[in-house]
C-alpha cells in the first residue's frame, strides 16, 4: 500500500509541501518545482507528481532530508 499524501501549502521557500495522510508526521515537497505563495492546490496538483517529492521531514517548513518518496500517492 502506497503512503497517501495531500497538499499542505507553499513553504516560505516557495516549495509545495504534502502531509501524510497516513502518518501525519510526515512531510514531503518539491525542491525543483516551485511556486508562489498565492499558488492554489489545483495549480500544485497540476504540475507535481509523485516522482518530484523527497522526504521532508516531520513538520511543515522544515529543511528538506532528500530522501527520495518511494511508495507515494498525491491524494485531495
Amino acid at each position: 500500500m502506497n503512503e497517501r499524501v495531500t497538499f499542505t501549502g507553499i513553504d516560505g521557500w516557495n516549495r509545495p509541501v504534502f502531509r501524510s495522510v497516513d502518518f501525519p508526521r510526515n512531510f514531503f515537497g518539491s525542491t525543483d518545482v516551485l511556486f508562489g505563495l498565492e499558488a492554489t492546490e489545483a495549480e500544485v496538483l497540476e504540475k507535481v507528481a509523485e516522482h518530484d517529492l523527497t522526504f521532508f521531514g516531520h513538520k511543515f517548513g522544515c529543511e528538506p532530508m532528500g530522501t527520495p518518496a518511494k511508495g507515494i500517492e498525491i491524494t485531495r
